[in-house]
């Protein structure tokens, strides 16, 4: 008797971490989701071809990586359409990179795991300073926000939450400063995996990530030109959030792999718009 209450206990344990990890917002944003769409200019109120839904929107704010200006007014996550044809009308558009996204998640068990641990304190939130010249830790450069980047990210108000979107293109097989053996997707991901546990104890979370498996409309112009392997997005909680991941020992360790792996990409801190019914 006394197991069997033990196993429904855990099973009920199981249950609720499978809960908590489900609210995530990545499941809303990427359900049936199959498009990743960056506008400059035009108009706020979009039309979408048939069959196609906004399942998540964001105003560009300024470049964080990667960029002199944001360059993009908007970002999109759709879902649907029709074989063939656009999912959005961007005929009044200055510019667009209109993509076909195979979007991905972690198992919602994970993010529950995850998330309640950093709810507990289990994993610790990273401490509070702030470095204003990333660059100089010995990193490659190109890959982290310059000083102008970091005084404007700080400048925002308190409440501001960014959402950071990143395009990003790998090396076809990584620069390991040892001659190791890896593509360079592999190694970022070895990477990836410690950023988003980092993110997570600075209390943001996944929005979403994908792998670019077409391009119907490339970018003309702009620090988005040329081809991309993923898109992706993470929320912090306020400005300084994404500023204390390099406190946190095993993300720092971690940061080789990033620089082995990828070859380069542009950050653009964003402002989700809340989607009417």
């Amino acid at each position: 008797m006394g197991l069997i209450i033990l196993l429904a206990v855990l099973a009920a344990f199981v249950v609720v971490l499978w809960l908590i990890g489900a609210n995530e917002p990545v499941y809303r944003i990427i359900k049936e989701a199959t498009w990743f769409v960056a506008v400059r200019g035009g108009t706020d109120d979009v039309a979408l071809s048939p069959n196609v839904s906004i399942n998540w929107s964001a105003r560009a704010d300024f470049p964080f990586i990667g960029g002199g200006d944001p360059y993009w007014s908007l970002f999109y996550i759709l879902a649907g359409g029709e074989p063939g044809r656009l999912p959005i009308d961007v005929t009044d558009a200055e510019d667009a990179y209109i993509a076909r996204v195979a979007f991905g998640a972690p198992p919602k068990l994970a993010l529950g795991v995850l998330r309640l641990s950093v709810t507990l304190g289990i994993l610790s939130r990273p401490a509070s300073t702030v470095s204003h010249d990333v660059q100089a830790k010995g990193y490659r450069a190109e890959l982290m926000p310059d000083q102008r980047a970091i005084a404007r990210l700080l400048a925002q108000p308190p409440a501001y939450g960014p959402n950071m979107v990143n395009f990003l293109s790998y090396f076809p097989s990584a620069r390991y400063a040892d001659g190791r053996a890896s593509s360079g997707r592999a190694a970022y991901t070895s990477y990836g995996m410690v950023a988003m546990r980092t993110v997570y104890r600075t209390g943001g979370h996944l929005l979403f990530y994908g792998r670019v498996t077409e391009v119907l409309r490339e970018a003309t112009s702009g620090p988005t030109v040329g081809a991309w392997s993923d898109v992706a997005a993470m929320h912090y909680p306020n400005p300084a959030a994404i500023l204390t991941m390099e406190n946190v020992d095993d993300y720092c360790a971690a940061l080789h792999h990033r620089d082995a792996g990828l070859e380069r990409t542009v950050v653009i801190a964003s402002t989700e718009q809340r989607l009417t019914p």
